[in-house]
């Protein structure tokens, strides 16, 4: 029996165990829920990591490699992703200790299927993301403040520069090669992109296959230069059917052109 001086009151052998096999039990309660909470973070991130990397085999599937943009417009949390995978592996390679966000099985499992931890941009990736866009919009003219990989239309315009300089005769160094400019146009690569009518029917239609309807807003980002002909070609419109003559340059607007465009579903007038 213990007795307590501070106080006449008395606490037993029996309740000092059974406080003692409470506190015990609490422990063991605490450690178990956070045992169970830290199974549950791995599990979720295990779930995470198998969604992202279908959704990465999907990419190569379509384009071939696995250098998903980082502002990826068809997924951008896949992008994303990816930048993120590779900031791990390099802090990891700098031997700073992470929680366990990536894995060794999971490294030499993206590794099987060419992910490339380290992106240099050359011409081979370069060309690799052009035959990606032209996949999506069916031609190469990418707009040079291209908002999903601004870089790319940059380079499409610095190929274009370096193309006119050769053949303005002026000696550069190896920026491009024959090799090089025969491969981009076998691709469908144009060293000068005139806007014509037909070009920008089919950046219509991969607008519309992307938000299921034509009306490109003005400062429509991706390509600024299509909300602007969409303006364009509403306001020519809209002055030939009051038989007025338009002074921009789509007075041209014949009546197939019309009728094509309406048959994607652009509309002459918005609410």
């Amino acid at each position: 029996m213990i007795t307590n001086l501070d106080s006449s009151a008395m606490i037993t052998s029996k309740d000092f165990d059974n406080s003692t096999a409470r506190g015990v039990t609490r422990r063991r309660n605490a450690e178990d829920s956070s045992l169970k909470s830290r199974k549950k973070g791995t599990s979720a991130r295990t779930k995470s990591f198998e969604g992202r990397f279908k959704q990465l085999i999907d990419f190569k599937d379509k384009f071939g490699h696995c250098h998903v943009p980082k502002k990826y417009s068809a997924n951008p949390s896949l992008g994303k992703w990816c930048s993120t995978m590779r900031g791990y592996y390099n802090k990891i390679q700098q031997g700073q200790t992470l929680k366990i966000y990536i894995t060794q099985d999971q490294i030499e499992r993206l590794e099987e299927i060419g992910f490339k931890w380290k992106i240099k941009e050359t011409f081979e990736q370069r060309f690799r993301d052009l035959e990606a866009f032209k996949s999506e919009f069916r031609h190469c003219n990418v707009p040079s403040k291209y908002s999903v990989d601004p870089s790319l239309g940059k380079w499409c315009s610095t190929m274009r520069g370096y193309y006119n300089k050769i053949q303005q005769g002026q000696t550069l160094k190896i920026y491009i090669t024959q090799d090089q400019i025969e491969r981009l146009e076998e691709i469908g690569f144009k060293w000068k992109i005139h806007e014509t009518f037909e070009q920008r029917c089919h950046d219509l239609e991969a607008f519309k296959s992307e938000f299921r309807h034509c009306n490109v807003p003005y400062n429509y980002s991706a390509n600024p230069s299509l909300g602007n002909w969409c303006r364009d070609t509403r306001s020519a419109y809209n002055k030939i059917q009051q038989g007025q003559t338009p002074k921009s340059k789509l007075t041209k607007l014949t009546q197939d052109e019309v009728e094509r465009l309406e048959e994607i579903g652009f509309k002459w007038k918005l609410r």
